[in-house]
């Protein structure tokens, strides 16, 4: 008999639940008595944690009865897709203009300063140091910064 390739199947949570959700499942997993290949918590979707099992009922079943569990979304997720997921992408293709940053490596660790220039083919931002007493703009690393705050993005909607 051939075994069966296990599929993703994404699990609906309550929005903010999602890591709450993935240890209760965990502990019923370690417990010996459902079968799930492994649990996935993507910061960037909200209300869904995606579970690797043999078959929907598995991941269903794995869920049922906890609170902030909502159900299985119907149908499989490819590989693909899952991997799409859980990739980091760059730094300097997720920065925007007037984005709040604090900067993690370097002389200004640890200062947080506001985007006013991106140079994608170096892989640098122009960070505008908010902490000095006076404007002063610092080239850094796109690695080197995290977001702390996206920047309000108006609408190009004239009427």
């Amino acid at each position: 008999m051939q075994r069966r390739r296990p599929n993703f199947y994404a699990l609906r949570t309550t929005a903010g639940q999602e890591y709450n959700v993935a240890i209760m499942i965990e502990n019923r997993v370690r417990g010996g008595v459902y079968k799930l290949y492994s649990i996935i918590v993507v910061p960037d979707l909200k209300g869904m944690i995606v579970v690797e099992a043999n078959a929907p009922y598995e991941a269903q079943r794995a869920g049922y009865g906890l609170k902030h569990f909502k159900g299985l979304v119907r149908g499989a997720l490819r590989l693909e897709d899952v991997a799409k997921m859980v990739t980091p992408r760059p730094m300097i293709e997720i920065v925007q203009v007037d984005d709040i940053v604090e900067i993690i490596r370097g002389p200004f660790a640890g200062m947080k300063g506001r985007i006013i220039d991106i140079d994608k083919a170096r892989g640098e931002v122009r960070v505008e140091i908010a902490e000095a007493a006076f404007p002063l703009p610092a080239i850094i690393n796109a690695e080197d910064v995290k977001i702390i705050g996206k920047a309000k993005r108006e609408s190009s909607f004239e009427s």
